[in-house]
Order: structure tokens, then C-alpha cells, then sequence
């Protein structure tokens, strides 16, 4: 089986050949009609080989858009659902390719960081279920093709001949197989993703991990919660990334994250990340794009930067000093925390901390908290529930975004 199809129009062979050998340096293994064995008609080959392929790159031009076999084989490769569009001049996709995304190869000449060319190598690695491998960039186009035919598998005579059979007394087969059985399920347990357990306490860069709020899901016989506990920022030279409603880029667009803008995610496995805005869109982008700006515990302890403004403490509901009095068994939505100001907020996020007896560093947290009878300091470290972490990182983010 090919990894990759590639459709084009025999006009654009030369700049294919290009996008052919790119493909095949990253890695994948390419099929496009260079060389049609002569015995085959050209139909059916086509669709056996779109068949058989993981992903089809269509490349549309201007040549292209008017071909019926190119509009063909995109319609196969559409209804199978390995569809990648690209497009090397100033052209849009024939309809009703025009309604899917396209990567624009106009002005690639091989970069391997090329917006464009990104968007291509992210649809193989979703599609072929694996990443490219790392390759020296493509040189730039060139008017001879470079044709990237499918290795012929050996004759079996020959296969025969180059790996002699072991004898049949011999146990080492059988030894060679139970290891790597072994080796696979040891590797698909490291690879699945651990849920993280926080011990709250307080070092150099903050308040406490109380008084500054990391945490994320995931503590024995819990019921599961998502905890967006790290800060993070999009890598995309296109200035803004998608967040989709599924881990897949032919999915629904949720909303967008612009260059800059902070948002919340957590430790994952896989190509695509869950993430979380400040106004609550909570979907899917493509791990690549995105920058992690602090670990499981972004702030530890009191510092200037994290110093409460001067002016009284909020007293909370009915002078209880609690201001949200069911933040510890309820998620919170980002919604009901826009009338809240800065200070509530941190007073929120800390009094989840407080309520299981923290001993905060700060000396005004401390000294709020002391005036309130529910509040009993006895611990250094604490363990919160999903329910609370999750809260705790969404008033932190929510406290950030506020005036």
C-alpha cells in the first residue's frame, strides 16, 4: 500500500515532480502516474491506486481545473475521504472542491517551513498516521520531472534467496516474537497519557500554586474532569490557528486564536491538543502550532508581580468571605465569572485552597482568611479534586483577562 496519491494535470509535470520528490523525502511513500505499466488501462490503475493510498494530493491549476480525470480522481479521493488540495498558481479549486480547505504552493520553493507546505505535511501526518520524518529542504524547482515510482516488491525466489528461513528446530523465532510482543504493549502503556497529580506548595515565581492555581485532572476513583491548566500560545506564521470542533483539520472551525493571544490547554498525547479560550470555545488544534508557556505548576510563590492591591478585601457572600460558596463541587463556566473583578477572582481561586486548610505565604491572604471561622490553616500541601482544579485554572485564566 502507497501512503500518498498524487493527481495533477500532465501540463504541471515538471513543478510535480517537485511536490513528488518533497512527499517522498519527508518520508512517505508516493505513487503518481510517472510510469503506467503498459499492459494496464489508465482507469483502472488510477482507481486502484487511489484505493489503495492513505492520503491524495490534488494539485489544481490552471490546467487542472479543467481536466475531467484530475476533477475524477478528486472526486474519488473526496468520497474516501484522504483528500489534501493544493494549488501552484492563482487559481481557486473547481466546484465543489472550492468549499474545502487548500494549501497554497504558488511561491513554495521547497522551504520546509512554508505555510503552505506545513498545512500539506499536517494532513499526511493526520491521514497516514504518522509524522514526516526530518529532511533537508527540497532545492527549488527545476523545468526536468523526478519521478518517485513505488518500490517493486522482490520476486519471491529472490526474497527466498536473500533471508534463508531459520531451521525449524531452532527456538529463536518464537524467542525474537514474544519479545516484541512484549516491547509493543510496553510501549503503548508509556505512550498513554498519565494524569498528573499535584501536591500544592509554594516556591520561587509566585503565591503558592494555591495562591497562583496549576493543576490538572486526573486523581483515582474521580469522576473525569478536564483541567486547561497550561498557559499557552499559538507558533503559526500565519498570525491565527483554528480550533476545531474534532481532532481533524477537515473539521468544523469553532473559532480562531490570534498571534499572542494566551489560552489554556493540558498535557496530552497525539497530534491534536484540547484547548480552551478566555470566552469559554473549548475544541481541538494541531499540537504543532501550539507553544506551552509554563508546567503543571505555573506559579509558586509570593513575589512583587503577584503582590494583592492595596484597598479592602472582598467579604463575600453575606460577609462570609466566600465568594463563589460551590466552586469546590461544581464546574464553573467562563460566562458567570465576566462580573467579577480581578481581586474576587483571586480571592475565588485562593479560597478553594483555603477551604482545605492551606497555609498561605502571603500575608494578606493569610491575614483574610484568618478573620473567618471555616478557615482552619494546617497544611502545606494539599490535594484538590478534578472538579476544584479545573476551576482553579479556569478563574486563574479568567482572572488575567479581567481589568
Amino acid at each position: 500500500m502507497v501512503d500518498v496519491f498524487i493527481s495533477y494535470s500532465r501540463d504541471n509535470k515538471a513543478r510535480v515532480a517537485d511536490i513528488a520528490a518533497a512527499v517522498a523525502a519527508a518520508g512517505y511513500e508516493v505513487w503518481w502516474d510517472a510510469e503506467l505499466p503498459p499492459h494496464r488501462s489508465y482507469g483502472d490503475v488510477i482507481t486502484e491506486k487511489i484505493g489503495m493510498a492513505k492520503a491524495a494530493i490534488v494539485v489544481w491549476s490552471q490546467a487542472s481545473a479543467q481536466s475531467e480525470w484530475v476533477r475524477a480522481e478528486a472526486d474519488v479521493a473526496r468520497n474516501q475521504k484522504k483528500l489534501v488540495q493544493t494549488a501552484i498558481d492563482d487559481v481557486m479549486p473547481p466546484l465543489p472542491f472550492n468549499q474545502i480547505q487548500f494549501a497554497q504552493l504558488g511561491d513554495w520553493n521547497g522551504e520546509p517551513d512554508h505555510s503552505g507546505w506545513r498545512k500539506v505535511l499536517m494532513s499526511l501526518e493526520e491521514l497516514c498516521g504518522r509524522a514526516p520524518t526530518a529532511a533537508p529542504p527540497v532545492a527549488a524547482p527545476v523545468s526536468t520531472p523526478a519521478p518517485v515510482p513505488a518500490p517493486a516488491p522482490a520476486p519471491a525466489a529472490y526474497a527466498a534467496a536473500a533471508e534463508p528461513a531459520a531451521p525449524r528446530s531452532s527456538p529463536l523465532p518464537w524467542i525474537l516474537g514474544a519479545v516484541a510482543i512484549v516491547g509493543a504493549a510496553l510501549l503503548w502503556w508509556l505512550l498513554q497519557p498519565t494524569p498528573m497529580r499535584t501536591s500544592v506548595s509554594e516556591g520561587p515565581g509566585s503565591g503558592g500554586a494555591a495562591e497562583a492555581g496549576g493543576a490538572a485532572a486526573g486523581t483515582s476513583g474521580a469522576a473525569p474532569v478536564e483541567a486547561f491548566v497550561l498557559a499557552a500560545v499559538i507558533n503559526d506564521p500565519e498570525g491565527f490557528t483554528n480550533i476545531r470542533a474534532k481532532p481533524s483539520s477537515q473539521s468544523e472551525i469553532l473559532g480562531k486564536v490570534l498571534e499572542g493571544e494566551k489560552f489554556l490547554t493540558y498535557q496530552q498525547s497525539g497530534a491534536w491538543w484540547r484547548v480552551r479560550k478566555g470566552d469559554g470555545t473549548t475544541g481541538y488544534m494541531f499540537r504543532k502550532l501550539i507553544r506551552v508557556l509554563d508546567g503543571p505548576n505555573p506559579d509558586s510563590a509570593p513575589s512583587a508581580s503577584s503582590a494583592l492591591p492595596a484597598g479592602p478585601m472582598p467579604t463575600g457572600v453575606g460577609g462570609s468571605g466566600v465568594v463563589i460558596p460551590d466552586s469546590s463541587e461544581r464546574l464553573l463556566s467562563a460566562d458567570e465569572l465576566t462580573n467579577y473583578g480581578a481581586l474576587e477572582l483571586r480571592i475565588a481561586r485562593n479560597e478553594i485552597f483555603a477551604r482545605h486548610g492551606f497555609r498561605f505565604k502571603n500575608a494578606r491572604l493569610r491575614a483574610h482568611f484568618s478573620q473567618f471561622d471555616w478557615y482552619q490553616p494546617t497544611a502545606d500541601n494539599v490535594q484538590l479534586s478534578p472538579t476544584e482544579k479545573a476551576n482553579v485554572a479556569l478563574l486563574k485564566s479568567a482572572e488575567a483577562a479581567a481589568p
